[in-house]
């Protein structure tokens, strides 16, 4: 139950109160045994009436449906979704947005699968405090607090090229008054692609007080190489330097030497593909625990920087590269309370920018197109993990029979490839190769159909640990226009996998689909090397920069030395502050305004005595290789005879 508060608040507590949520604190348990202010309501896509099973909404391709208009005040406590439709990344395609209080601009505006913490038009499970997903990432729930003062608007748009069947509820409370410390929930989706050179990913950027609680996160990787060593900074109210510095992405969400999935209630790894080209990635991080306030503006980003593995397309050799930036097509949700609704964000991305350009194969309803060698039958049947619940089901009985199932490609490219696979106890081995304009590709020598974790319950034959649907990656292929055919050949059978009510070997398959998903980038190689070419450059006027600064830096305090006979305790002493050379402070300033900031964007470090020069002192910008600092730290250049001699000889 909420207190009244006292007459006598003054405008700076309750200035405090706003930043602070009241529900943070809170114990669940012990709050439901105290009276519950307000009434319980319920807005859902049932049309209330009991002799009807029409609980869905339909919502055509490029229209906008609203869900609910529910009246103030009142609160938001829980929305569920479930989704299907012919659209396969219809978790990137349908958007949600919620208004507040007749506002112009959305407060929550994204993709609903990334809400729930799945990006790159993937499904994901997860078990989190304030959002959970079941059933495979199609159950979809929220128990974040959305209070809202006089009216919320929630609505979703399908930008997809199909209908999408809708079912969802939302919970709320009705209140009687509005809470004098309510504050605006925001959940807001960014994405860069292709990247800025030699800048990090920004994640949020905004003004107004409030406080920051939670990051959904996902990447889709260049190279074939680990990602993941971007630290996370927080610049709060205006910082020119972060004040909350992280140490790596598996680092940032709670994880450690690199990423596996995983779900608990404030941090989570939700998909995670293994390390290499096209390396699919999402992880959430909430802040509930320890929100992130600010009083005038906040800025999150992450850097981008890691490993990068090149093959040099003309010889075939790998070359590993040590912390450079890294063009990763990332996109984001970062999750807020806001005292006001937040101004207008930067442009929503449209659905070709938020998504890889696929060819998808719907081989359940292509049973008419599909060549199968005497003996293999090929038919359409159900089964509830599937897309439209519906999956190709190959029956085969013995060694080398095959399907060969036909498409067309219009545009030359990169394509990575994925079966989508049903596995089964009946299940064998299958080899599967390409062939096309420029002969065969061999994508698999032995793809297993055999499910391992076999669990005989209800809605069989989904597995209810891990599923039967699962996409098996085949690789990148350059592939140019014309016609192709997917050749599906029986090479044996899993030492478990038998026939149905047989002890024969199972030598069968199902298959859910086919995807040649368009693979962004032609040539890295080409990129890496110019990259390298505009990082030389670059660093080159970083460090004439810096050098000129910290020349000046010297110099500085070499007078400072010959006037006060000892050297600064630190570089604010140069300013002039505090009181120690007599007459008023401020009165001998040796620099100008302030510190100067280095190249980038950091303050010149100082140490007396020096770690380069013992007997002196240090000045140096924090940047190059910090695996060997003796390149960088000292008086920029450490052992260059004539930085010593300069230094030793005014001593």
């Amino acid at each position: 139950m909420r207190q009244s508060l006292p007459r006598s608040l003054t405008p700076a507590c309750l200035a405090l109160l706003v930043l602070v949520p009241s529900s943070l604190p809170a114990d669940a348990l012990g709050d439901i045994a105290r009276r519950v202010e307000g009434k319980a309501r319920r807005a859902s896509s049932g049309l209330f009436d009991p002799e009807s099973n029409k609980d869905s909404y339909h919502v055509g391709p490029g229209k906008t449906q609203v869900l609910a208009e529910l009246p103030g005040p009142g609160e938001i406590r829980h929305i569920w979704f479930t989704i299907m439709g012919p659209d396969r990344r219809y978790p990137r395609t349908l958007v949600l947005r919620i208004f507040w209080d007749d506002a112009a601009v959305p407060s929550v505006e994204t993709p609903v699968g990334d809400f729930f913490a799945a990006g790159n038009g993937m499904r994901a499970e997860l078990s989190s405090l304030p959002v959970q997903a079941t059933s495979y990432g199609r159950a979809l729930n929220c128990y974040w607090r959305m209070p809202f003062r006089k009216v919320a608007r929630v609505e979703v748009s399908n930008e997809g090229k199909h209908e999408l069947c809708v079912y969802w509820q939302i919970d709320w409370m009705e209140l009687p008054a509005i809470p004098l410390d309510m504050v605006y929930f925001h959940a807001r989706y960014r994405q860069e692609f292709p990247a800025k050179p030699f800048s990090p990913y920004v994640i949020f950027e905004g003004r107004g007080e409030g406080h920051y609680v939670g990051t959904v996160f996902s990447s889709q990787s260049s190279f074939g190489s680990w990602f993941g060593e971007s630290d996370d900074r927080f610049y709060i109210d205006g910082e020119e330097e972060a004040s909350i510095v992280g140490t790596g992405t598996e680092d940032y969400f709670n994880d450690a030497w690199n990423l596996r999935l995983f779900s608990n209630a404030n941090t989570g790894v939700t998909i995670k593909e293994p390390n290499g080209e096209d390396c699919r990635f999402t992880a959430y991080r909430w802040h509930i625990q320890a929100p992130v306030t600010f009083q005038k503006s906040l800025k999150v980003e992450i850097e981008r920087r890691s490993f990068c593995e090149v093959v040099d397309p003309r010889t075939g050799e790998k070359k590993q590269y040590d912390f450079k930036y890294r063009p990763d097509f990332c996109s984001s949700v970062a999750f807020w309370y806001q005292k006001d609704v937040a101004a207008a964000p930067e442009r929503f991305p449209s659905v070709e920018e938020r998504l890889n350009r696929e060819l998808v194969l719907e081989v359940a309803d292509m049973v008419p197109e599909i060549r199968a060698a005497p003996g293999v039958k090929v038919a359409r049947q159900s089964n509830r993990v599937c897309n439209l619940k519906r999956a190709l089901h190959v029956t085969n009985e013995s060694v080398g029979g095959w399907l060969e199932i036909p498409c067309r490609v219009d545009e030359e490219g990169k394509y990575s490839i994925s079966v989508f696979q049903c596995l089964h106890g009946t299940g064998g081995i299958w080899k599967v190769t390409l062939k096309g304009p420029r002969g065969e590709i061999l994508l698999d020598r032995a793809m297993d159909f055999y499910d391992p974790f076999l669990a005989w319950k209800e809605n069989r034959p989904e597995n209810f640990l891990y599923g039967t649907w699962f996409e098996k990656k085949l690789g990148i292929h350059k592939l140019i226009p014309g016609d192709y055919v997917f050749r599906f050949e029986s090479v044996g059978a899993n030492p478990l996998s038998r026939a149905r009510d047989s002890d024969s070997p199972g030598l069968s398959s199902r298959l859910d689909g086919i995807s040649l998903r368009r693979f962004p980038w032609d040539d890295l190689s080409g990129w890496m090397e110019r990259y390298l070419a505009e990082e030389a450059k670059l660093f080159k006027e970083r460090r004439y920069e810096a050098r000129k600064a910290i020349d000046a830096l010297e110099a500085a305090i070499l007078a400072f030395r010959r006037d006060a006979g000892e050297y600064p305790r630190s570089l604010d002493e140069l300013l002039g502050r505090p009181e120690r050379l007599g007459g008023k402070a401020g009165s001998w300033p040796y620099v100008k305004g302030s510190i100067p900031r280095d190249p980038w964007g950091q303050l010149y470090r100082y140490a007396c005595p020096g770690t380069m020069h013992p007997d002196s002192f240090d000045v140096y910008s924090v940047q190059g290789d910090s695996r060997s600092p003796q390149g960088w730290i000292g008086n920029w250049e450490a052992g260059s005879g004539s930085r010593q001699s300069t230094v030793h000889s005014q001593q």
